[in-house]
């Protein structure tokens, strides 16, 4: 094992890496495209004032989105990557139980903000007008939680060509959606728009997860899928966690642009150009996505020289073609903002500070899969905890500073996110926190400890099968 720790990615994985990061990209790029440009039509048709408004209910819907999603998409593609040819079992109990987590939580959430909503608009936001849009944008919750599972199961299995080709179309199907919605019923006909989106977008998930399983060989299991519980704890909840920072920050952050004078008005500037801040972020992190299962294979085998050359490399090949891309978007920032409509040309300054904290951040979802991939998902709460800390303290501080005070506030709190987690992977490297290879593997193995001294796949005798259905 020692020799085969220095070795690097065997050829086999590194095309599936490249083959995967290809698909990632192609379809997140396509469908992000159609996504740009029915927000562009979206806010040339509502205005920079209740295009804000139509943002705010998106990021308090993300804010119990966190929660609905326990991490469950990024646990399912860390333990069904590369587990699922050894143990299709307890693969199939992996997919069960974010399965069920995943719609229980999901429409708990949703119950939670429709009761909640109308308080929320008229106390927390002081835009008590929005009291019915969050009401129905409550139901994103349970499609979000349920297609973020979908998601997980389809990268876990290593489908990303079935995937990008949902993903692909499913934005050619639901763009219209959203264009007609708002055309025809403003603010709270976009919501309906996007609500009627989700729907659709799951159900085409749906159908792409079960020929990706039945091709994998894999039946979900709902029975005895409690077997699996250790990961919920080990994987689920640090995500959680996280995700719990990022979503209820980002939004803290828009309350307190909102809470200014014209703060809808400059909430709607900021959205539009966030949304290319956001296209550069999501391609890279359809990247990272396509690389963790090779993180988790070289963390798994004890390979750290290799998990270390796979690291840097993704992540400054990413670095590189995010400021690229960056560069090109502040050249077209002026025509960018003017293609929203006259009123939001103003905010050319603040794309420009945007795209920058993008490319910055953008190779921060490397780091993100590669801790993911070694199960240090605690230190990544930590480091999203600093991240949570600048932004907060920042956009309060520039907060008269309107939409160009929040965007200085993602750069700099991106910055000290790219610095921290930088620090923290050198000093996992030089105490061999990356070596703890079997480790990782643990939490789903562990339930089928029971088969000790048969080989991995082995079928398990009646009485454990009974045993094991008897625990659901």
């Amino acid at each position: 094992m020692a020799g085969g720790a220095q070795r690097g990615a065997s050829p086999s994985l590194t095309r599936r890496a490249a083959s995967g990061a290809f698909w990632s990209v192609s379809g997140s790029v396509l469908s992000r495209l159609l996504t740009l440009a029915a927000a562009i039509f979206v806010a040339r048709h509502l205005g920079a004032a209740a295009f804000g408004e139509y943002n705010l209910v998106l990021t308090t819907a993300g804010v119990l989105q966190a929660l609905a999603g326990f991490g469950l998409g990024a646990t399912a593609a860390k333990y069904l990557s590369g587990k699922y040819r050894l143990e299709p079992a307890a693969a199939g109990r992996v997919i069960g139980l974010s399965s069920v987590i995943a719609a229980g939580v999901g429409a708990l959430a949703t119950g939670l903000l429709a009761l909640s909503g109308p308080w929320i608009a008229r106390v927390v936001l002081n835009a008590p007008q929005l009291g019915g849009a969050l009401r129905l944008g409550s139901l994103l919750l349970l499609f979000g939680s349920i297609q973020g599972a979908q998601v997980g199961v389809l990268t876990g299995l290593e489908r990303f060509r079935l995937l990008a080709l949902v993903s692909v179309v499913a934005a050619v199907v639901t763009a219209p959606l959203l264009v007609l919605g708002a055309s025809q019923g403003g603010t709270l006909g976009g919501v309906v728009g996007l609500v009627v989106s989700a729907a659709v977008t799951i159900a085409l998930f749906g159908v792409a997860v079960r020929v990706a399983t039945r091709a994998s060989g894999i039946r979900p299991r709902y029975r005895g899928a409690l077997a699996e519980w250790r990961i919920l704890f080990s994987y689920s909840l640090p995500a959680t966690l996280s995700n719990l920072l990022l979503a209820p920050v980002t939004w803290a952050a828009s309350a307190i642009l909102v809470n200014q004078w014209d703060g809808l008005r400059e909430l709607g500037l900021f959205s539009a150009a966030n949304q290319w801040r956001n296209a550069i972020v999501f391609v890279a992190t359809a990247i990272g996505a396509a690389l963790l299962p090779l993180f988790s294979h070289l963390h798994d085998s004890g390979r750290s020289r290799a998990f270390l050359e796979a690291f840097w490399a993704s992540f400054i090949l990413i670095g590189v073609m995010c400021m690229a891309a960056a560069g090109l978007l502040a050249a077209l920032a002026p025509v960018l903002m003017r293609s929203y409509g006259a009123e939001f040309a103003s905010a050319t300054t603040v794309l420009i500070v945007l795209v920058i904290a993008g490319a910055i951040a953008a190779p921060l979802s490397v780091v993100g899969n590669a801790m993911g991939g070694a199960g240090k998902m605690w230190l990544g709460f930590a480091l999203n905890l600093a991240w949570a800390g600048a932004l907060l303290a920042t956009a309060y501080a520039l907060r008269s500073w309107g939409a160009l005070g929040l965007s200085l506030a993602y750069l700099l709190a991106y910055l000290v996110h790219l610095f921290t987690s930088l620090g923290c992977l050198r000093l996992m490297a030089r105490e061999g926190s990356l070596k703890a290879g079997a480790r990782a593997g643990a939490p789903i193995r562990e339930p089928l400890s029971r088969r000790a001294g048969r080989p991995l796949g082995h079928s398990r005798a009646p009485s454990e099968w009974r045993a094991g259905r008897s625990s659901w």
